[in-house]
Parts: C-alpha cells; structure tokens; sequence
C-alpha cells in the first residue's frame, strides 16, 4: 500500500482552542452538591436530550438522576448527582455518581464519541489503544491516558476498578464489573442513530447541551445531502454491494467463505446516497461457498466496497475474488473501476478510522458515501475521507499524533456544509456511470435459490464459541463484534 500525509485531509482533524486545557463549555452541574439542597423539588438539569433517531437508548429525567437504558441489552444505569441521596431504583444494574471524574473505554466508537464531547481529560485508560485513529487521543496516549494492559487480566482489572465508569461492548469481557456500562451503537439501524448515542454518552458527563449540538448539527446535514442527493440522481443510481472475502483459518475450520452484507444503516445510507443496494434476503449478511457463486451475485453490481481483513491492493482482491484477468471481465464494477474499500484513513499501527469516526458522523460518512456513488457530484469533485479506490491504487493516509492541534479540543465533525455545496447533475454519458442501468430506483434483488450459499438456517456458532460457517444468516451483533475485533489487526 502507499501512504501519503494528512495534509489532503485538512480540517478532518479539530483545532478549536489555542491552548491544550479542557473547556467547561457546555457542560451542566460540575460540581457536587450536598444532599440537603437533593430534597429540593427542583430539577438540576435544565439541558436535556430527546432521542430522535436512535432505537436502542432511553434516558428519563429526575430532579437530582437520570435513568438510562440500554434497550438492546436491557440494561439500567442510575446517573445521580455527586453530592446528592443515592436514589431508589428498582432492577437497576448500577448506580453511578455524576459527573463521573475518571472513565476508560473498550471500543473505538466510545472513544470517538467522548472526544466529541470533548471529555477526554476525564479518560484514564483506553483498549484497542493502537487502533485508536484520533490524532489527540493518540498523542492523550503517549502522556497521560494509558492503554489497557490487555496480556494481564490482573493489571487489566485493577485500571477498570480505578476508573468511576468503564464503557465496554456487549461482546467484551469482564461485563459484570459494578462500573461497566454497555453500550450498543453499533447495532442500531441507522447510521443517524448510530451517531446519536453521543447523547447516552453525555448523559454520564453532563454534557447534553454539546451533544444536543453536535448531533442537531449533524442530523440537519445529513438530511441536506440526502435531499439533494435525491433531487440530483433520483434517475441514475448505481447498484452498490458491500462485500468481503475470508480467508481459511482455525477460526473458520479453514474453510474461505465470500459475504455480501446487509446492515440496516447500509440500506439507509446507499438510499440517501443516491444509489441502490443489492439485495438477497431480509439477512444482515449471506456467505457463499464458492467464488463463482459469490461473483454470480454481483454480476449486476456497478460498485463493489470490499470491507475483507485480509488483502489490501486491486491484484489481492481481483485473486480473492477468482478473477485471473480484470481486462477480460464482464463485470461493470470492475470495467469501470468502482472497487473501492474503506481503508484510506488508518493509525500507525494499521488501525482503521472506519470503525471510529464515521459511527460518531453520519452526515461525513453520507457525504462519503456520495463521492463514491457520484464522484462528481460537487464542480471541483470530491476527496473521501475514509473510501478509497482500489482499482486507481490510492493510498491509504496515515493518522499520527503530531497532526494534533489541541487534545483536549472536541472533535470536529469532518463533514462540509452541505448548504454551502452545489450539487452537480449526473451525466449519463460520464464514463463513472458505464453499465448504470437508468429510471431504477428499487434496490436490485438477487435470487438465492440459484446460487451456493452455504445454509440458510439462520445464525449459529458451536459450544466451544468458534465461528461456524454452516450460517448464510448473520445476526448484526456478531457481523460487528466480528469487525470490532479485527479492526486491531
């Protein structure tokens, strides 16, 4: 692969402050109180969120608490006020003074959503720390936040009892610890509602008047460029199919596989990008057993956006795949050079942004999504941020902590204005659109019947917890825990 600097990503990373020194900005009630002044019948928090995309949060207000569920795991978290009486809740998993002083995250995405809030001073350990793409948590890495010593289970617990909470996947390890908070972001429908669990986040900080910014923010963008997306290129929506090949391993009984996904937030984004996406079942995901079957089933597709662990370069993939020679092929997709994987923007160490800040911003990943569906769509075309084409050999662009301007800064969201933008009308006759079939607006359905999947029984892993591929059905939760897993890698 070749990398590049950051310097054609400018403005992807925050510089909002001239000083490295948290901001209190924002924030509601940093200080305790005393429990004589919890009795009054007032309530302490006059910024509140109200859930508007997202299915599987809720938070209720109280005068001196907050109540929030995590519906997918149906979990109940008792946010009071320090200082305050600790409150009577029934079936409540953990109570939890607020604001909490320390906190350690598990995941990328919760990372990513505490620096935009711009509380990652609060943040005394982090896992994964080598994927961790943020230019300023990786320099909050080098000085003051410290990975999670991850090859010492005793270590390991001690820094998570250390800290007020623990933000953990429902996936991790270690989840009956009295401070783990589980958080599902991953599983929700949308990429809208995705991002809005910026506002469960800032429920444990008091932060709510900065995620009700930050995410009006986003939710009004986002809707821009999905309206103007639709007005533009309503008549011309190219077929995008989200694939993956694995390669055999003890994890897979070394047995290769080739898998189309479908996601919910994929079908919502590809929608709103102006294209159209292919379609087998009402599955998150089909595996083929062979490749001639897997490729049977793009044969229709004009975009593929390969999201394998396992080969990085146009020729890794083209073998992959089964095709010998991209000159000969018959596949629009691969005639017209529309391979592209979302890889551009990675650490050091290999980890990917894509499994952190396009969760937090969805109108930058919708934006994205746009550029690759219709490249053209602003006059002096588009840069992605985090997709890049295989088939044109663009390189991937490298993430270091001296890109950092301010680490205590909140993240800024790297989307454009999409009121500032104007949109370009497709052209049919552009060579980005060879093979695009016009006037389809119905997301192309293939026809399993006629292909080798592997099973269509529904999701499954054995006893002993290893992956088994006798499932052509995948259910969300283990498609993205599996990706969470390998984004270390």
């Amino acid at each position: 692969m070749k990398f590049v600097g950051l310097a054609i990503l400018a403005g992807v990373f925050s510089s909002c402050a001239l000083a490295d020194t948290p901001s209190t900005d924002g924030l509601q009630n940093t200080d305790c109180i005393s429990s004589s002044s919890s009795s009054s019948s007032s309530s302490l928090y006059a910024a509140k969120v109200e859930v508007k995309h997202a299915k599987l949060f809720s938070i209720d207000y109280h005068d001196t608490y907050k109540v929030v569920n995590n519906l997918s795991t149906n979990t109940t978290y008792v946010l009071y006020q320090c200082g305050s009486n600790k409150p009577t809740v029934e079936d409540a998993d953990a109570f939890i003074p607020i604001p909490v002083g320390s906190a350690a995250a598990w995941s990328t995405s919760a990372a990513m959503f505490i620096e935009s809030l711009g509380v990652q001073d609060r943040v005394k350990n982090l896992g994964t720390a080598p994927s961790i793409v943020s230019a300023c948590l990786q320099e909050l890495l080098e000085d003051v936040i410290k990975p999670f010593d991850e090859g010492n289970a005793t270590s390991t617990d001690e820094q998570e009892q250390s800290n007020d909470v623990v933000f953990n996947m429902p996936a991790g390890e270690d989840l009956n610890a009295t401070n783990t908070v589980l958080s599902s972001e991953y599983l929700e429908s949308s990429a809208l509602g995705r991002s809005e669990w910026i506002k469960f986040f800032a429920a444990f900080f008091n932060a709510e008047e900065r995620a009700n910014d930050a995410f009006d923010s986003i939710d009004s963008n986002y809707a821009c460029f999905a309206k103007k997306a639709d007005e533009e290129y309503d008549d011309l929506r190219p077929v995008v199919a989200w694939t993956s090949y694995a390669a055999p391993t003890e994890y897979n009984n070394n047995t290769a596989y080739w898998q189309i996904s479908f996601a919910d937030y994929k079908y919502d984004i590809v929608r709103d990008a102006g294209a159209r996406m292919l379609n087998t079942t009402g599955a998150q995901a089909t595996m083929f057993s062979s490749a001639p079957a897997f490729l049977d089933a793009l044969e229709d597709v004009d975009i593929v956006i390969d999201e394998s662990f396992v080969g990085y370069s146009y020729d890794e993939l083209l073998k992959n795949y089964g095709i010998k020679d991209a000159s000969k092929s018959s596949y629009s997709w691969v005639s017209a050079s529309r391979v592209f994987r979302p890889d551009r923007l990675q650490s050091t160490a290999g980890g990917l942004d894509w499994f952190e800040a396009p969760v937090a911003f969805a109108d930058a990943l919708l934006q994205d999504l746009i550029g690759v569906v219709h490249p053209k769509f602003v006059k002096d075309g588009y840069q992605p941020i985090w997709f890049r084409n295989l088939a044109d050999n663009e390189p991937v662009v490298v993430v270091a902590a001296a890109n950092c301007t301010n680490m205590y800064a909140q993240r800024e969201d790297p989307a454009k204005s999409c009121s500032s933008l104007s949109f370009q009308e497709a052209n049919p006759d552009d060579s980005v659109y060879d093979g695009v079939d016009e006037n389809q607006t119905e997301d192309l359905i293939y026809d399993l019947s006629k292909s080798e999947i592997i099973n269509e029984s529904g999701a499954g892993s054995d006893t002993s917890g290893s992956f088994q591929l006798a499932a052509v059905t995948i259910g969300t939760s283990c498609v993205v825990a599996l990706a969470g897993l390998f984004a270390a890698l």
